[in-house]
């Protein structure tokens, strides 16, 4: 009970709890397959056709994280403040619910348009957050190689364990954009 109060740094990660029938999909299946068939595919046949300075690509990431993250919390505050009785609805067919811990009570949330879009908003901020200090800690801290050929082993898995985290955390940041965005678009102007 004492640790539940530290909890609300996490409340941004929101969107990983959620539960629909077909939320899921977004949350884990569509951004694992992404990073499969990216970080596999890359694995196993990048250095036979691809060649590319990481930093460069790093950077270039990074200076799209730093655009993405005033998107998502500009996109936050206007679902947060839009007046239309719609976002205030709870949403139709399979409405995804939020079940979380007030005061010792489990409460289980039926979500509304708003809510949900401002949990979707929240991760995506989150996330871009994340890879944007990534980004800056691997083009700016050098470590050194170890000479010890153990040591160098456990770096280099290090090393592509970093990597995966970095590629999964993008593809996540960009399936659960698609959403976000349909619901912007299209979802948010019609009953």
């Amino acid at each position: 009970m004492a640790l539940q109060k530290h909890t609300k740094v996490f409340t941004v990660f929101s969107f990983l709890r959620l539960r629909s029938a077909d939320i899921f999909w977004y949350q884990w299946i569509y951004p694992s397959i992404f990073f499969a068939v990216t970080f596999g595919g890359f694995l196993f046949w990048g250095h036979q056709f691809v060649s590319f300075d990481q930093s460069k690509l790093i950077g270039d990431v990074n200076a799209l994280m730093g655009i993405l993250v005033g998107f998502y919390i500009a996109a936050l505050a206007a679902v947060s403040s839009f007046a239309n009785e719609n976002l205030d609805q709870i949403m139709r067919g399979r409405a995804p619910t939020l079940t979380s811990v007030r005061k010792g009570n489990e409460i289980k949330e039926t979500l509304t348009r708003r809510r949900f879009l401002a949990i979707i908003f929240g991760y995506c901020a989150t996330l871009a957050i994340i890879l944007y200090v990534f980004g800056v800690l691997q083009v700016h801290l050098t470590v050194t190689q170890p000479a010890a050929l153990w040591a160098q082993t456990i770096m280099s898995v290090v090393g592509y364990i970093a990597w995966a985290i970095y590629l999964w955390i993008i593809s996540s940041l960009l399936v659960v954009t698609l959403p976000g965005l349909h619901y912007l678009v299209e979802r948010m102007h019609r009953a």
